[in-house]
């Protein structure tokens, strides 16, 4: 996780922090995927205070996971409307399957709950063991409708910010949703169309693929393109520039 990551979970919590109940018990957050492969890159710290009580998902056990479930995108472990908060950064794009993960944090958020994700919107290809997806604020107003959530607010990383924050050239798209304040049979409805929303992932666990290497078509437009527009001191020097931006796997 970059730091401009992290800095915009802290600009959540600044600005609708206010919005959260306090009066009670410590508020429940869950993260997911929170495996902790460096220094920083989990949402943890922001949570550290009493008055949060931090649980961390992801679908591979080590630091910083306290739940595993059995099944990646079905979580049978985790009791409807049973968590105040639900965060996620530098997943989405990893999941094969983001929609079904979105499914079951709006499930277990309580009703008027928030969900926070942050996902790329550029970049180059990075596997954890996949990469398959690309962000758009338009993306997360589908994705917000498909699960009867309202989209409180979307961001994506400005052209100027983007050539100044470390982390910018992931041109980061921010989702804040919001669960609807449902209860008793609209609050029932409103889970049961979210089972049916994973519910091709219920009686099997899907597996996650990786696309084959390149291959002769692959080969053969290159070429081409290498006839066609041959690379010159001048392209070479802007590649350059741009940080090995022709690089598309890393």
């Amino acid at each position: 996780m970059h730091a401009s990551s992290y800095a915009k979970a802290e600009a959540f919590l600044a600005t609708y922090g206010a919005e959260l109940d306090f009066s009670g018990p410590p508020l429940r957050v869950l993260e997911v995927g929170s495996k902790s492969y460096h220094a920083q890159d989990t949402y943890r710290d922001l949570f550290a205070s009493g008055r949060f009580d931090y649980v961390g998902l992801d679908i591979e056990a080590g630091a910083n996971v306290d739940i595993v479930p059995s099944n990646p995108f079905v979580w049978d472990e985790l009791s409807d409307a049973s968590f105040d908060l639900c965060v996620s950064g530098q997943t989405f794009e990893h999941n094969p399957y983001f929609w079904a993960t979105f499914a079951e944090m709006a499930r277990v958020l309580r009703p008027g709950g928030f969900a926070f994700v942050v996902a790329p919107g550029a970049g180059h290809v990075h596997r954890y063991p996949v990469d398959c997806w690309r962000f758009y604020p338009d993306s997360w107003a589908a994705l917000a409708t498909l699960m009867g959530m309202e989209l409180v607010e979307s961001y994506f990383e400005t052209d100027d910010l983007a050539q100044r924050v470390e982390g910018g050239q992931w041109r980061d798209s921010v989702c804040i949703a919001r669960k609807p304040a449902l209860d008793g049979a609209a609050l029932e409805r409103f889970h049961t169309r979210l089972r049916r929303i994973v519910a091709p992932f219920a009686d099997e666990i899907v597996p996650i693929a990786k696309a084959p290497p390149p291959g002769r078509f692959a080969v053969a437009y290159e070429s081409e393109m290498a006839r066609r527009a041959p690379e010159t001191l001048s392209t070479r020097l802007r590649r350059l520039r741009f940080g090995g931006a022709g690089k598309l796997y890393r």
